[in-house]
């Protein structure tokens, strides 16, 4: 009996000795599971804050304001707004004289405005392939030479022509609507205030 009480108590003593250690360890683990939760929820939150200020620096404006006055009439001006990229022409008298007797070689055939309209607004997407349209001046050499070139936007990417009403041009007669008729250019939403500042207020307009 008493071998038996001295084989025991080492052993017993030696349980008792190691656990402190046991309690240390498990206390250090729980310290670095703490410790590397608060580094995640602290990450997480460092990015979602700088997401929410570079949100806030690329935010768009919600409308574009143009003072017509500083706009030179008889040639486009451009401006870029909600990704799109915008055309806008104040008309002149023969301008418009050659919009008008222009329209029998559009597409649509769209009529110029009676009376005497001051501007024309249009995106320079391409309603083709989404291209963004050259300008191309007046006396330029254009895609059909048989008519005088007035001015106006061609595609880079595919054929296509329009004018400064952004009307889409039939170049030739006998050309194929089903493979070269091209649409209007897309007129963005806008209204005009005290007849001189034009505010846009959506770049693509409603379909």
């Amino acid at each position: 009996m008493a071998t038996q009480e001295l084989s025991i108590e080492p052993r017993s003593w030696q349980a008792r000795a190691m656990r402190p250690w046991t309690r240390i360890r498990h206390e250090a683990t729980v310290r670095r599971v703490v410790f590397t939760l608060v580094f995640l929820l602290a990450t997480a939150a460092w990015v979602a804050g700088v997401r929410w200020m570079t949100g806030l620096e690329h935010k768009e404006d919600a409308y574009l304001d143009i003072d017509l006055a500083q706009v030179p009439p008889g040639s486009p001006k451009y401006y870029a707004f909600q990704g799109t990229p915008l055309a806008l022409v104040r008309t002149t008298d023969a301008m418009l004289d050659d919009l008008r007797a222009h329209t029998a070689h559009t597409w649509s055939q769209r009529p110029i405005a009676p009376g005497h309209p001051s501007f024309f607004v249009y995106s320079l997407r391409s309603p083709a392939g989404g291209c963004e349209l050259e300008h191309v001046p007046k006396g330029t050499d254009r895609y059909a030479p048989v008519r005088p070139w007035q001015g106006g936007y061609r595609d880079p990417c595919r054929f296509g022509e329009w004018d400064y009403a952004g009307r889409a041009i039939r170049q030739y007669a006998d050309q194929d609507p089903r493979l070269l008729q091209r649409a209007d250019l897309d007129v963005p939403d806008f209204e005009l205030r005290d007849q001189r500042f034009l505010r846009i207020t959506r770049a693509a307009a409603k379909p």
